[in-house]
């Protein structure tokens, strides 16, 4: 099997020629969705305030390259793609609205399996945890189907780990390939080198994978398993080999923070390679429910300290990307179930991973649909 290359870090005036041809990228779908070069114009600036907000006026200074891509986080598409264009469609709806019923779903998770090998001590699915899964690999496809018609540019299959569901997963991922990223959320189980090259070839953009320490002993009695670092490192290691780009999600707990350590995960991740490092704030949801695990101001602050440090200090140029979802909630209200959705194991739409009301999307308008595949 051919070994892909590395992902590259782009910093400096490479990055910033990269970023301009994003935005033209971004305008010239904003004329196709607004048909006037100048309201497009005005979607992009929105676009721009819109991170702003987000990173406190503050401009990225870095990506990153995997083959002929570039990206510089793990939610959205990897430029230039067809999911690229679809993904700020829907954004710019979002932040400068068309006034056509176009609608801003950008995202969806999908809980394909209820069964892991693992007994995680933050688990949000822990009371269905290895119970009978419900839904064909039919059944799951033509769930998916719908939902793409609400304009879905990504879709990140979970679990459970969805690697259980290896033959089923693969055919999914081949029957959206070309018509959204895909990307997986993964414990690193069974992600062998043959499968890593299998799932890049049928479609998948990426995979984030967990690990909650940098110490092995650590992160394995977090995962309930002896074997789950080696899991975490063998797979990153099979997914890089693949050419596919990889995340590292990362749940760091009070304690962790608390023992200021945080700077020794990302030496870890540095050494590994590893492009993105995604932050995940512990909820009192699953296997934490009851239990005092959410983080204070304090723990927050420490954590977002490392975020613009680690993506706008130039000594930090060398380390991963770092992101932080719950930061931007501070400046941003939750997306869920408006920009993005989880569709569970059993077949039920909900929000997220953490907010497991039911809920149920209108029917898709055929102007918006006919204008999504022309976009």
């Amino acid at each position: 099997m051919e070994k892909y290359p590395a992902f590259q870090t782009v910093r400096g005036w490479h990055f910033k020629w990269i970023q301009l041809r994003m935005f033209v990228n971004i305008w010239r779908v904003g004329l196709q969705l607004y048909g006037n070069p100048l309201k497009a114009w005005k979607g992009l600036q929105a676009l721009k305030a819109h991170g702003d907000h987000v990173l406190l006026g503050r401009k990225l200074v870095k990506g990153f390259k995997v083959g002929h891509q570039y990206g510089w986080d793990m939610f959205h598409p990897l430029w230039p793609s067809p999911a690229f264009d679809k993904f700020f469609y829907h954004h710019l709806e979002e932040v400068l609205p068309s006034g056509q019923p176009n609608g801003v779903m950008r995202r969806l998770l999908v809980a394909i399996t209820k069964k892991c090998p693992l007994q995680c001590a933050h688990c949000s699915e822990w009371d269905t945890l290895n119970q009978q899964d419900v839904l064909s690999k039919m059944e799951l496809k033509d769930k998916i189907n719908d939902l793409l018609a609400y304009g879905m540019s990504q879709i990140v299959y979970s679990g459970g780990e969805p690697l259980n569901r290896y033959a089923d997963l693969l055919y999914l991922v081949k029957e959206f390939s070309g018509r959204t990223s895909q990307w997986i959320y993964s414990s690193g189980y069974g992600l062998t080198v043959e499968k890593a090259f299998q799932l890049k070839a049928a479609g998948l953009e990426g995979v984030a994978i967990s690990l909650d320490h940098h110490e092995a002993a650590q992160h394995n009695a977090f995962r309930g398993n002896h074997k789950s670092y080696a899991w975490v490192q063998a797979s990153i290691q099979n997914a890089q080999q693949a050419g596919l780009l990889v995340s590292v999600n990362v749940c760091p707990t009070k304690e962790y923070i608390q023992e200021a350590r945080f700077d020794q995960f990302m030496e870890l991740m540095k050494s590994w390679e590893v492009p993105v490092v995604n932050i995940l704030e512990p909820r009192a949801v699953g296997h934490f429910a009851g239990q005092d695990v959410e983080l204070n101001q304090a723990e927050k602050d420490y954590l977002a300290d490392h975020f613009y440090r680690y993506n706008f200090d130039a000594d930090y140029d060398p380390y991963p990307i770092l992101t932080y979802p719950a930061l931007a909630r501070k400046f941003l209200p939750c997306g869920g179930g408006v920009s993005y959705l989880l569709l569970d194991y059993d077949g039920t739409l909900r929000p997220c991973p953490f907010c497991k009301t039911p809920m149920e999307l209108p029917k898709p308008d055929p102007k918006a649909i006919k204008a999504r595949c022309e976009a």
